[in-house]
């Protein structure tokens, strides 16, 4: 904020606002949940086959999706751009960007934790 300074009335001092308060410190990501998301990557792009996705840690509707776009999708080696994981309790949500060749392509994915095992929900790649 500017104040005036006494006695020179054209002239005045700015005072910096104050810093906010860092926040509090973000959970660590497991490492489950990157090892699900990069073991879902590599079979949308035909790197692993589909049977390794376990029925236990993928649901079937991630399965269902893998397939289909493996089925419609090029094939080769993809290169992790981004990777966002915000946590929530007992729960993870993922997205980010890939590179295969010259196109990018965006993906997200919904993660939770029940029992100790982490399982992927929701898994799609876009565009």
């Amino acid at each position: 904020m500017l104040y005036p300074i006494p006695g020179l009335t054209h002239l005045k001092y700015l005072v910096p606002e104050p810093l906010p308060v860092p926040g509090t410190q973000k959970a660590p990501i497991p490492r489950e949940v990157s090892a699900l998301i990069r073991v879902a990557l590599d079979s949308v792009f035909g790197l692993r086959p589909v049977s390794q996705l376990h029925p236990k840690r993928f649901d079937a509707s991630v399965r269902t999706h893998v397939v289909a776009r493996q089925k419609a999708g090029p094939v080769g080696v993809v290169k992790l751009l981004s990777c966002h994981v915000q946590m929530g309790e007992g729960a993870a949500e993922a997205f980010g960007s890939v590179v295969l060749g010259v196109r990018t392509t965006a993906y997200a994915a919904q993660l939770r934790e029940s029992d100790g095992i982490w399982r992927m929900l929701s898994f799609r790649v876009l565009g």
